[in-house]
């Protein structure tokens, strides 16, 4: 869409899905960027929403309406924005002599000045020594000698930091450099390319490596040859770079700099004369100026009320729903109604989460049905996206199977024998595994009646523990995701996590509920089960469409965490999964691993829950008159 040129507007129902979206358009534009006619840019890309929920960290800056506009709001300001730092440059290739007679003209009326009150202190001083020395004529003597130091001192100060006009054109080109570098960065990535015309993006680009090449050739000359080819060349505009060829034939470097200065001019005062910036100093008219010079807008659908108030020159005609079958109809109406919507296309899985309804009522009136599942209701046909890109083969092959009736294909970047990935050593870290914990009792947090179950959330901190670790020592990036059906349990693991991991660049880790994981991906994904009783309840995990999202969010390798008994108590779809899992020989005990077993028998300990450990075959546990003692992990 953004190749062709149409507006477009791509919503979804939840932060992390929008998130997700953008992710995958901002690498989609920078592999666009490497070659090729037709490029994407991402300045005329905007995701916008709010920054705490949102969540937009990294690379995804780079197209975040509020980082957007804090970056363009420095560039935009009067006194120290684009405007003057380029008019500031102009000066300074143009008369850097004039300016550095600026600077020794000031220097030397500063220590006129000095003389001056040099001189009015010593005749005072002279002054007050021929009188008759009281105690307090003294104490003044005293001072004005010392007065008459410090000035002397200020002058030899002045005299010794006084630069060269090498030394003070550098500094001054520098800082300027820097300035107007940063600047053009800026606009390129940030400001719409409607915004101005296509020659200017490019002169833009073009200046930069002429300011480099510039400063390396002035580093080549001597103060005094420097000044005097200042003063030969006037404004340093003179196009009749054959003449000054003919001049300085035996001197290349200084026909370079010559030559350099001028393009360099040439193309800071086109960019004076041509490039009109608008007029905008405070936040809101920046995101307003952003969002009706957008071609691509990502957003919520809750958030896209915030388009109808934009006064495009074009307006939006492509609508593009992601997670639809989790968008609620009433929901989906806001960016319907968007003026100039000509199209509109829902990307959506009636197989996962539906939108959550709390009201009974209201979820037997149907409020929480999708227009994605209205339409399919009345016949809509759909277009099945059979290839799935993200999921290693063996973590696909039972939602395929189970959820898809074998209608899904692994895509050739999942069968690619270097999509398999190996975070950590040993069989049970496969790319798919079912780890049996049992004994970790279920409760209810302390916060809510949500549930918890602490041996399990001991087991994935340490998981993520030694993630963290192999991830630091081989300098290898590890996104990890921890899903649990209870928010009990995903504060639960919070609360563990704090402080308790080597946090690094290439290590990050999303802790939330299946409802907040759908529409997302992590390279490792940990799924906490929390159920644990003997009465083989699992309340909502029986729920397919639950287990679906659960079990499809991983690209490289899916852990599942859980009581094998409890959950395959039951003839719900959890059944399958551990009888599938044992088949597959990916059926793991705790206890085959000594270090995760070490952090399951800890934790019990810690929650006084004895009997627990019973269940782990070979510890030697010996109990006397109520206390504990004996055990060896």
């Amino acid at each position: 869409m953004l190749i062709k040129n149409h507006m477009t507007v791509t919503c979804a129902p939840t932060n992390t899905a929008v998130v997700e979206v953008a992710s995958r358009v901002l690498g989609l534009i920078e592999e666009s960027s490497g070659g090729g006619s037709k490029k994407c840019f991402l300045s005329d890309v905007v995701l916008f929403g709010n920054e705490d929920r949102m969540g937009a960290d990294g690379d995804l800056k780079r197209i975040f309406m509020e980082s957007r506009v804090r970056r363009l709001r420095q560039c935009l300001m009067p006194g120290s924005g684009w405007t003057h730092c380029l008019s500031s440059m102009l000066s300074l290739l143009e008369h850097p002599v004039v300016q550095y007679e600026r600077y020794i003209e000031g220097i030397e009326n500063d220590i006129d000045e000095m003389v001056s009150e040099e001189k009015d202190v010593r005749d005072d001083l002279v002054t007050k020594t021929n009188k008759v020395q009281t105690s307090s004529r003294k104490e003044e003597t005293k001072e004005l000698q010392k007065k008459l130091q410090d000035i002397q001192k200020s002058i030899q100060e002045i005299e010794r930091n006084k630069m060269s006009f090498m030394t003070h054109f550098q500094s001054n080109y520098k800082r300027l450099e820097k300035d107007l570098r940063s600047c053009v960065e800026i606009f390129c990535d940030d400001l719409p390319r409607s915004a101005t015309s296509e020659e200017n993006f490019c002169c833009m680009a073009e200046v930069l490596p002429l300011l480099n090449a510039f400063a390396e050739l002035v580093q080549s000359e001597s103060d005094e040859r420097l000044r005097t080819l200042f003063e030969s060349d006037g404004d340093g505009t003179d196009r009749s770079l054959f003449r000054n060829f003919l001049t300085h034939v035996h001197d290349g470097v200084s026909f370079e700099l010559k030559q350099a200065r001028s393009s360099c001019l040439l193309k800071l005062k086109h960019l004076c004369a041509h490039f009109e910036l608008p007029e905008l100093f405070d936040r809101r008219t920046i995101e307003e100026f952003l969002l009706q010079r957008a071609k691509s807008v990502l957003c919520t659908a809750s958030s896209s009320y915030r388009l109808h108030y934009q006064q495009k020159a074009q307006p939006f005609e492509v609508l593009v729903v992601d997670e639809a079958a989790q968008l609620k109809e009433c929901e989906s109406l806001i960016p319907l109604q968007l003026p100039g919507v000509r199209q509109a296309v829902l990307i959506g899985d009636e197989r996962q989460l539906p939108e959550l309804v709390k009201s009974k009522v209201c979820d037997d009136a149907g409020f929480g049905r999708s227009l994605f599942e209205r339409l399919t209701s009345l016949g809509q046909h759909k277009h099945l996206l059979d290839v799935q890109y993200r999921m290693h083969p063996w973590i696909s092959k039972f939602p395929v199977e189970s959820f898809y009736g074998v209608q899904i294909a692994d895509g050739p970047n999942v069968l690619n024998r270097d999509y398999e990935r190996m975070y950590l050593t040993g069989p049970m870290y496969g790319s798919d595994s079912f780890i049996n914990i049992e004994g970790g009792n279920e409760s209810t947090g302390k916060h809510d009646r949500s549930l918890i179950n602490p041996v399990e959330a001991a087991a994935v901190v340490r998981i993520l523990q030694r993630l963290s670790k192999e991830s630091a020592d081989k300098n290898k990036a590890v996104r990890a995701g921890v899903v649990s059906p209870y928010k009990g349990q995903v504060r639960a693991i919070e609360e563990k996590l704090t402080g308790v991991y080597r946090k690094h660049d290439g290590f990050s880790v999303k802790v939330r509920s299946v409802d907040g994981f759908q529409g997302a991906e992590e390279d490792v994904v940990i799924f906490s089960n929390v159920r644990s009783n003997t009465a083989g309840k699992i309340g909502f995990l029986a729920d397919i469409n639950r287990t679906n999202v659960a079990l499809t969010r991983a690209n490289h390798c899916l852990w599942i965490l859980g009581d094998a008994k409890t959950l395959a108590s039951g003839k719900t779809i959890w059944r399958q999964i551990v009888a599938d899992a044992k088949d597959r020989g990916r059926f793991f005990d705790a206890k085959d691993d000594e270090d995760l077993s070490n952090a399951v028998i800890k934790a019990a300990i810690d929650l006084d829950q004895v009997e627990s450990l019973l269940k782990f075959d070979g510890l030697r546990i010996g109990v006397s008159g109520g206390s504990r003692s004996g055990v060896r992990w």
